[in-house]
């Protein structure tokens, strides 16, 4: 834990302490002036490039003390994985998790073939590693975190990289790799994808999931707090750890200038993320989906062929 320091330049936030530094949008080369949507009491603004589109904290934590937050016990429920199985996991539904990872695995398989190599990018401890080998996937992940890779090396018995992504040269490249709900987190965004690009192989595909900042839910949570109706600071946005929120058209500018061109979109609430039944989640889903109005976007992008 980094100590305590009341220097100007350092927020403490719930249980995370961090160096903040002022950022412009992480996409447009020349930004315009951004619009600022909220700004919190502790000074950190929440901020809409009018170029692209993308949601922004700034001030925000360094690199480093973004890094350090993933090391904290305060990240994670340490809960889920006391006497963990995969047989309770799946038929006890813990947070909804098993559901999620299975939805995201029926997309994968539009495109991906059974022998395929995949690589699960910010995999933290793994989820998405356990379903894919449980269903003969050929499958990796990475992540910079030392306490999630344990956990995921010690729980579910996961043979996990630990590290950065432009650190990582396995010696070979990958038909499609998986950044589910990773990108509203990382520090150098268009480093991100375009190290990504550089492990696929010629026309593999990229499988993204973040926030939709235009998704009714979010979109009517950032008008209470506007008018000042709702007084937890911002607290959907998800702030430290979560530095964007996307909507189509910043994702379509970041996979554009990363060597990536757009395959699918989709719209999952969180409605269908958790395995909602009946015919007023059925309704809902359908509705959000259709209008682009769902609390996530997912994308599938494919390499493009002069990458």
């Amino acid at each position: 834990m980094p100590e305590k320091n009341d220097s100007p330049g350092y927020l403490t936030c719930g249980p995370f302490s961090g160096v903040l530094e002022e950022v412009p949008c992480p996409i447009c080369d020349l930004p315009p002036e951004p619009r600022l949507v909220f700004r919190m009491s502790n000074g950190v603004g929440i901020w809409i490039c009018p170029g692209c589109g993308i949601m922004y904290a700034s001030p925000r934590f360094t690199e480093e003390s973004l890094l350090r937050i993933y090391e904290e016990d305060a990240f994670i429920d340490p809960c889920f994985y006391d006497h963990w199985s995969y047989e309770k996991w799946k038929n006890e539904n813990i947070n909804k998790s098993y559901v999620s990872q299975v939805l995201k695995l029926r997309l994968v398989r539009r495109f991906l073939r059974q022998n395929d190599r995949i690589l699960d990018v910010g995999c933290g401890s793994g989820l998405f590693c356990v379903e894919a080998l449980k269903q003969g996937l050929n499958v990796e992940g990475i992540d910079p975190s030392k306490m999630l890779i344990e956990l995921g090396r010690k729980t579910f018995k996961l043979a996990l990289h630990l590290g950065e992504l432009k650190d990582f040269n396995p010696g070979y490249r990958y038909k499609g790799i998986v950044i589910w709900a990773v990108l509203e987190h990382v520090y150098d965004l268009i480093g991100m994808v375009q190290e990504c690009n550089r492990l696929l192989e010629k026309g593999g595909y990229l499988f993204i999931d973040v926030p939709n900042h235009e998704g009714l839910s979010n979109r009517f949570k950032t008008f209470l707090y506007r008018i000042r109706v709702k007084k937890s600071e911002f607290k959907h946005f998800g702030f430290p750890w979560h530095v964007y929120s996307f909507n189509r058209k910043s994702l379509c500018s970041l996979i554009d200038k990363s060597g990536f061109e757009p395959v699918v979109f989709e719209f999952w609430s969180h409605l269908m993320k958790e395995g909602a039944d009946g015919p007023f989640a059925r309704l809902a889903i359908k509705l959000t989906q259709r209008f682009e109005f769902s609390d996530y976007v997912t994308l599938v992008a494919r390499k493009k062929a002069n990458c």
